[in-house]
Formats: structure tokens, C-alpha cells, sequence
């Protein structure tokens, strides 16, 4: 699944350049016992981005993270990979989401491509839409 994980970053980095960073103090969160969490990266000083392929209930998992996460806005990106159905997972997301976070606070996106079909150019574009409707105006 790294395949996955590191075309996901790639899209971030593109969309995002130097904005987005994926080590660091900032992509972490403490649960109160044992090593802290980690999300897949930061972009800016306020949106907390986790990239996801896995199946459905392992994606919702990832929610939870990007809800403790300090940052205020969260950008939840899936990768159609393992999902049966990537749009159903994207709805059951924004339903999560929208329980804890005001939409305006949060995008969850479906990619075009994978670790296996690269579609660089289209999904930068989608990951750039989704951070300026965040707020992010930075993006390349």
C-alpha cells in the first residue's frame, strides 16, 4: 500500500508545494497513552490531510484521527483502491464529519488515480479545488 500512500503525496505536494508537509510535530496527535497518532501530512497552519485507499471501515478509522487532529480543517482524500465503492465511502465521511465539524471546515475528495493509474495532473487539480474551498489560497 506504500504505492498508494506515496501517490498520494505526490498529488499533495503538487497541488500544495511547499505548503504540505508530511513529518514533523504537526502531523501528530496525542491520545494520551502510548506513541502518538499520525496523520499522512499538514498543509498550511490549519488543514490536517489524511490520504486513504484501504476499505471502507478502515477509512472511517482515519476520520476519527483528522476529528482529534488540532488543526481546524480537515481534507480526507480517497484513493479508489479497496473501497467497493469510493463515492459511498466519501458520503459516509461527510456524514461523519458534518456530526463534529461545520462543512465549512472539511472536504472529503475522491481521486481519479492510484499507486496503480497515475492521474497526477487531474487529481492536483481536484486536491487544489478542495484546498481553496478550504481557505488555502497558496495553491500552485
Amino acid at each position: 500500500m506504500a504505492e498508494h500512500d506515496d501517490y498520494g503525496k505526490s498529488v499533495l505536494r503538487k497541488a500544495a508545494g511547499s505548503a504540505f508537509t508530511d513529518w514533523g510535530t504537526t502531523i501528530t496527535i496525542d491520545y494520551g497513552a502510548g506513541q502518538p497518532a499520525r496523520i499522512d501530512g499538514t498543509v498550511g497552519k490549519d488543514i490536517a490531510v489524511e490520504i486513504e485507499s484501504r476499505v471502507s471501515k478502515q477509512v472511517r478509522g482515519a476520520v476519527l484521527d483528522l476529528i482529534c487532529h488540532s488543526y481546524l480543517k480537515k481534507l480526507l482524500v480517497l484513493l479508489p483502491v479497496h473501497m467497493s465503492n469510493p463515492e459511498e465511502t466519501a458520503i459516509q465521511c461527510r456524514n461523519i464529519f458534518n456530526r463534529f465539524l461545520p462543512i465549512s471546515d472539511f472536504r472529503v475528495i475522491v481521486l481519479q488515480g492510484s499507486g496503480n493509474n497515475n492521474c497526477l495532473d487531474a487529481d492536483a487539480e481536484i486536491v487544489k479545488s478542495a484546498l481553496k474551498e478550504l481557505g488555502f489560497i497558496d495553491a500552485v
